[in-house]
């Protein structure tokens, strides 16, 4: 009986020992995310629609570049505004690989947009999303 006691006791002692230790784990917090982006095209149209969610008092910076990487659009977010819904209209751009870039400073967001024309009518353009 006294070996069942002083058996119990260890354990009971292990665990609350575990227990105790645990929550002092000496980790460095991960860097989170001071915003977010989702893009999505309307329906019927070569917009492109883009909002931004972010948790920082600071403006982001918002860029489209074509394929060979120069700037079509640079604009900011204001610094103020948590939420930002931007429409982008790609309509008169040329078929090819157009990105957007959202950047605050060391954070950045990338987006590609592939604006394609069906064949064989010049009528239908197609905007996928990567």
């Amino acid at each position: 009986m006294k070996t069942i006691v002083k058996t119990f006791a260890i354990a009971a002692l292990a665990a609350i020992t575990f227990t105790s230790n645990a929550g002092n784990e000496n980790t460095t917090p991960s860097k989170s995310k001071t915003f977010e982006v989702g893009m999505y095209q309307s329906v019927n149209t070569l917009q492109m629609n883009v909002m931004i969610e972010k948790t920082t008092d600071k403006y982001i910076t918002v860029v489209l570049k074509n394929q060979k990487g120069k700037v079509l659009y640079k604009g900011n977010v204001d610094k103020d505004s948590a939420v930002y819904h931007g429409k982008y209209d790609m309509k008169g751009l040329e078929d090819g690989i157009y990105t957007f870039e959202f950047t605050k400073g060391d954070e950045k967001i990338v987006k590609e947009v592939n604006l394609t024309t069906d064949q064989p009518t010049n009528e239908s353009r197609i905007i996928n999303l990567n």
